[in-house]
């Protein structure tokens, strides 16, 4: 096997292509498309299972690796054993341009095939679910099939109790957010799905982290969308790649789908919610800690003192509304939305305290900024709303 490396966009990036392969093999009916990131222990045995799909479906796997280990080598060694159609393209440091999500638009772009697999390098997305997704989108002439841990007899039983509850969170808070364009998605979060190729703008998309399929489905209108469940796995080798700062980058994907048109209240609201978050962790600590109060109870009491104050803030500073006028019932409809929003985050900030014993400070910050952008949508939406005209120049995303 003969294995060509060429410049792509410069000369420290490259591809390992397999010109023999791609001349005596059938066409790929499916570009399997795997990020990696140091996940050099996990290549051989991923390869080798998708073998077993090549034996039934014509495929190519389109590795776009972000690596600083050894991975590279170990996928150009395992290219080269026979009937493997394999192709690289290994990113330095500074094209890693958004993450995993940058990664996967990369992979789509060299795709070969009219149809694109989409999964991690750690096996905990099973190649052997492959010829299932492939079936269901002819069966339902879908242009998305998703693998769901949510859906009939999925599941994702490696998920520790706060990472189950982080998923789980996520979930609803991106369901909330975009009820239309999801109504067919049981897993929004899922890193492991099948696309036609044809049916995706790479131009319009601005991926930002892990979660590639939100920013497809949000930016693409008109996907027929369709889902197959599948057991997450355990990983094979290496650690994950998850970290905090995924988080913050799912509440920026969530705003830059769901607010472009109105970012500027969204920075002020979210500026509100930081000051209104340092107000309700002293609170918080103030009651417990001076007064000695059980700090669920705590938590109801700082809640409101929290909560009037990003009332005042928002109706005058985010909003702008300087008038009397119906504040009487956006303060009841705030308080509200606060208070519900309180009965959702007590659980959460429970369980990482008391079952996870994460400082109950910790937990309540956690639980706050994982409701802001839901806050934020209700507020802009229901409690301030404007009228429709003054929508005029927006650019949010419509349909949603």
């Amino acid at each position: 096997m003969v294995a060509s490396e060429y410049s792509v966009r410069d000369r420290s990036s490259f591809l390992l292509a397999d010109p023999v392969t791609i001349e005596t093999q059938l066409e790929p009916q499916i570009s399997i498309v795997v990020p990696t990131r140091n996940e050099s222990g996990n290549i051989a045995e991923l390869l080798r299972r998708i073998e077993g799909v090549a034996s039934e479906l014509p495929v190519e796997v389109v590795f776009v690796d972000d690596s600083t280990d050894e991975t590279p080598a170990v996928i150009s060694a395992e290219a080269l054993k026979p009937n493997r159609n394999v192709r690289l393209l290994h990113r330095p440091p500074e094209q890693r341009v958004g993450g995993l999500g940058g990664a996967v638009i990369e992979g789509f772009r060299l795709a070969r095939a009219p149809w694109v697999c989409v999964m991690d390098g750690d096996l905990q997305h099973p190649p052997e679910l492959i010829p299932q997704l492939f079936e269901e989108a002819e069966q339902s002439a879908a242009d998305l099939v998703v693998a769901s841990r949510y859906c009939d007899n999925g599941g994702a039983e490696s998920f520790g109790l706060f990472r189950s509850l982080f998923s789980r969170g996520s979930t609803v808070v991106a369901r909330a957010l975009f009820p239309n364009r999801l109504r067919n998605v049981t897993d929004p979060m899922s890193g492991f799905f099948l696309c036609r190729r044809q049916a995706i703008n790479l131009d319009v998309l601005r991926p930002c982290g892990f979660k590639i399929l939100l920013e497809i489905v949000g930016r693409t209108p008109g996907l027929a969308i369709s889902s197959v469940p599948f057991h997450f796995g355990e990983r094979y080798a290496g650690d994950s790649k998850a970290a905090p700062v995924e988080g913050w980058r799912y509440v920026r994907l969530l705003a830059g789908l769901r607010f472009s048109g109105v970012s500027s209240r969204f920075v002020r609201f979210g500026l509100v919610g930081v000051s209104g978050l340092v107000v309700n962790t002293l609170l918080l600590a103030i009651l417990t800690q001076v007064f000695g109060i059980f700090y669920l109870y705590s938590l109801l009491l700082a809640t409101q003192g929290s909560t009037l104050w990003n009332f005042c803030l928002a109706e005058f500073w985010v909003f702008g509304r300087h008038n009397t006028r119906g504040r009487r019932s956006r303060a009841a409809l705030f308080f509200a939305m606060n208070n519900i929003a309180l009965l959702m985050r007590g659980p959460l900030v429970f369980a990482m305290t008391s079952a996870l014993g994460i400082n109950y400070l910790v937990s309540n910050v956690t639980s706050l900024l994982a409701l802001m952008i839901l806050r934020f949508a209700l507020a802009d939406r229901l409690i301030w709303a404007q009228p429709k005209t003054a929508y005029a120049g927006a650019t949010a995303i419509e349909g949603v």
